[in-house]
């Protein structure tokens, strides 16, 4: 069961959930994804922890966490800091969403700090393959200016709502603590008009992380859902073409939230990715699994 804390860092307020039980487990650090917090990640917390010391942290701004606006490059600084401050040196990297630039800047700024990456259903490139409503929100401030302010704001936080709990998924659906969650934060109008400032920053970061990919040195495992609406997996053959180092997988039967549609699915790829890149725990995993 997942338990969250708070981690103070500057004027960042993060909340954050961890499992650690030492040894030779490998750590893994997981974003959220927007319009949620870390709870995407309930209903596969306790598998995961049965083969990782495990790091969950809502980003700066996102979820249940606080500060001002940051965009990925900023953020990827952030996320060091925090593993600094807890004691991790080296990790792997789960971003779905909007952690997919993050984890990507991260990987091309900070490649020691990072085992391997997993990054899913998010930007990693400009352009990027949006649907229509993601499209307009990232190119055209007076589209940011007008969303942030009624009426076209309340529609907005209802269709972020119904993306975070229906949309977003073929089948998956979100347990009830999680929905209240998505709730409050889709309709927070502070946390509205920060997540539409971020979008305003991929079209100035996102062509900066494009072309740092090809020296991305670091493992990097690229999983998207095939039903994806919001980030097309045109997005993930586009990646997967610029990092030297990856591996792709595309989920059947898979929304935008693709590790909870996939579930086993990406539970099992995940953890061959890892025995894969992390040698000296391939044995560890194996008996546990």
């Amino acid at each position: 069961m997942m338990h969250f804390e708070r981690r103070v860092l500057g004027e960042h307020d993060l909340r954050i959930a961890r499992v650690q039980r030492g040894g030779d487990r490998p750590t893994v650090v997981m974003t959220n994804a927007f319009p949620q917090s870390i709870r995407c990640w309930e209903s596969l917390w306790d598998r995961l922890a049965e083969h990782f010391d495990l790091l969950a942290v809502d980003l700066a701004g996102f979820g249940m966490s606080t500060g001002p606006v940051l965009g990925p490059a900023a953020q990827a600084d952030l996320l060091v800091s925090l593993m600094d401050a807890e004691g991790i040196e080296r990790a792997y990297l789960v971003g779905p969403d909007i952690g997919v630039p993050v984890a990507l800047s991260l990987a091309s700024t900070h490649p020691d700090r990072l085992l391997g990456v997993n990054v899913y259903d998010g930007p990693g490139t400009w352009p990027t393959d949006f649907a229509p409503p993601l499209h307009a929100a990232t190119r055209w401030g007076l589209v940011r200016w007008l969303g942030s302010r009624p009426p076209m704001r309340g529609w907005l936080m209802k269709q972020n709502f119904g993306a975070a709990t229906a949309a977003g998924y073929r089948h998956f659906t979100p347990s009830d603590a999680a929905i209240e969650e998505y709730r409050a934060i889709c309709f927070d109008p502070g946390k509205h008009r920060d997540s539409l400032a971020f979008l305003g920053t991929y079209a100035r970061e996102l062509p900066q992380i494009e072309e740092r990919l090809p020296s991305v040195s670091v493992p990097v495992l690229i999983t998207w859902g095939a039903e994806d609406r919001f980030v097309r997996p045109s997005n993930a053959e586009r990646l997967h073409s610029l990092l030297p180092n990856s591996e792709l997988t595309i989920f059947e039967d898979a929304g935008h939230f693709s590790h909870e549609d996939a579930d086993e699915r990406w539970l099992q790829r995940f953890l061959a990715f890892v025995e894969a890149h992390q040698p000296q725990h391939e044995e560890t995993l194996r008996r546990d699994r």
